[in-house]
Parts: C-alpha cells; sequence; structure tokens
C-alpha cells in the first residue's frame, strides 16, 4: 500500500513559470495549426468552422484537424488515402 500513496500533487513543480511556457507552447501549436488553415483550399465557411473548432476546443480541434492538414500533392505516398472514382 505505500506504493499508493507516492502518487499525489505535492511534488508538482506548478508555478508562473511553468504556466507561461505552457500557454508559450499551446500559442505556438495555435498559430502553427491556423497558418497551415490559411493555406488550405477551403470556403470561407469551411475555414471559419475549422477556426471556431481549433480555437474552441484546444486538444480535441487540433486533433481533428491534423488528418485534413495534408496535402495529398505535397506527399504522393498517402496518394494510397485518395479515393478513385
Amino acid at each position: 500500500m505505500d506504493y499508493i500513496q507516492r502518487f499525489n500533487l505535492d511534488g508538482l513543480k506548478f508555478n508562473n513559470q511553468m504556466l507561461a511556457c505552457m500557454v508559450l507552447i499551446w500559442a505556438a501549436v495555435l498559430g502553427c495549426a491556423l497558418a497551415s488553415l490559411n493555406e488550405q483550399p477551403m470556403t470561407r465557411k469551411q475555414r471559419l468552422f475549422w477556426i471556431v473548432l481549433i480555437t474552441g476546443f484546444p486538444m480535441i480541434g487540433v486533433l481533428l484537424y491534423l488528418p485534413f492538414s495534408f496535402r495529398l500533392e505535397s506527399y504522393p505516398s498517402l496518394n494510397l488515402l485518395k479515393r478513385s472514382k
């Protein structure tokens, strides 16, 4: 039972410096996702949807956008994912 008591949050070093670091990392991820979104060939309505999703749902929005962020013409090996008509 001593092993279970070792897992607590008392030793966690969460301070303003750690919070600032987390915010900077998240701002960089968000900036990269929005920059990628602006380069995609989408309609204004689709782009607005993705912007709201990415900024409104922090981790989930970026993870949902990730598969749509790849341009198949830039990655020929991913052409297997393209549906044939």
